[in-house]
């Protein structure tokens, strides 16, 4: 069984020697405490290509930080307090973009759909040739969301997925809309 420096001297031995430059003693708090950062983050992230990244943030930040440690703490404490406030940091950041995309999306499909304008701009255009070349499920997807104006909820029972993945990959496929638009515009051939 590994040796976990969780207890109170020998954790306080290595935040010690950490805070005075030791890697070797981090390496062994990471070891310590990663686990617990990463079963922390697991239970709260809503996608799970979440946890691994913030982990790894966590402990990049408690490092760059760790002169701002209070000796006498609870470092557990500490780095899941981290790794909260970086998760929340991604949701909120998240939130927005997807906000964003979504009435990116909307907008570039009504002008396209439009009969008021008599010239779609470039944009729509494109978005009418990015669609054509999602595969069959992602353009149901889309249509599914935007012709059809159903929630994520009805999409995701229609589609006999689950909530989430509806939910990521409705943000997934806007941005490779976006990402494909852009390159058309720029003269470039999209992914």
């Amino acid at each position: 069984m590994e040796s976990q420096p969780s207890h109170g001297g020998d954790e306080a031995r290595l935040l010690r020697a950490a805070q005075s430059g030791d890697h070797d003693a981090f390496a062994a708090l990471l070891d310590a405490h990663l686990p617990h950062v990463r079963t922390f983050l697991a239970l709260k992230a809503p996608v799970p290509q979440l946890v691994d990244e913030l982990a790894h943030d966590t402990f990049v930040f408690a490092y760059r930080h760790l002169d701002e440690f209070k000796p006498g703490t609870s470092f557990r404490a500490w780095v899941r307090a981290i790794a909260w406030n970086l998760l929340r940091a991604e949701v909120q950041r998240f939130a927005r973009e997807q906000v964003q995309q979504e009435k990116f999306a909307a907008w570039q499909l009504a002008e396209f759909n439009s009969n008021v304008a008599a010239e779609p701009s470039a944009e729509a255009e494109h978005l009418h040739d990015c669609l054509a070349q999602l595969d069959g499920p992602l353009r149901e997807l889309i249509t599914l969301k935007y012709q059809h104006d159903h929630s994520t909820e009805i999409i995701a029972a229609r589609l006999k997925r689950s909530l989430v993945w509806v939910r990521v990959s409705l943000f997934r496929v806007r941005q490779q809309l976006r990402e494909c638009i852009e390159a058309k515009l720029k003269g470039g051939q999209p992914c």
